[in-house]
C-alpha cells in the first residue's frame, strides 16, 4: 500500500473570489509534495481555460488521516493564494470539502 504524503486541491472562480468552487485534480494523492508541485503548473492552467481565475495548491497529509475521516478546507486568500488545511473529523458531521468565506475576506 503507497503512503499519501499530499493531496492537490484546484479551485476554479467565474468571476470574484466569492464565486469559487472546487474542481477535480487530475490527480488528487501524491507519495511526495514534490511529485505534487511536479503537476500542479500544469493542472492550474488547464483550469484556468474553463475559468476566469485558477488556483491550485499542493498541501501536505499525515499518511494516517486516510484511514481517519478527514476534512479539507479551503480558502483563496486577498493576495490570490489558495491556503488548503486538512483536519481530522471528530465525527460529528460529514465534509468533503469546504470554503470558509469568512476566512478568505481577513
Amino acid at each position: 500500500m503507497e503512503h499519501i504524503a499530499a493531496i492537490m486541491v484546484l479551485v476554479g472562480c467565474m468571476q470574484t473570489t466569492e464565486a469559487c468552487r472546487e474542481v477535480p485534480a487530475p490527480t488528487v494523492a501524491f507519495e511526495t509534495v514534490e511529485e505534487c508541485r511536479e503537476l500542479l503548473a500544469p493542472a492550474i492552467e488547464a483550469t484556468a481555460e474553463t475559468f476566469k481565475r485558477a488556483y491550485g495548491a499542493c498541501a501536505e497529509v499525515d499518511p494516517a488521516l486516510f484511514v481517519e475521516d478527514a476534512t479539507i478546507e479551503w480558502q483563496v486568500t486577498p493576495r490570490g493564494q489558495l491556503r488548503v488545511d486538512v483536519r481530522v473529523d471528530d465525527g460529528s458531521y460529514a465534509v468533503a470539502a469546504r470554503h470558509d468565506r469568512a476566512k478568505a475576506r481577513n
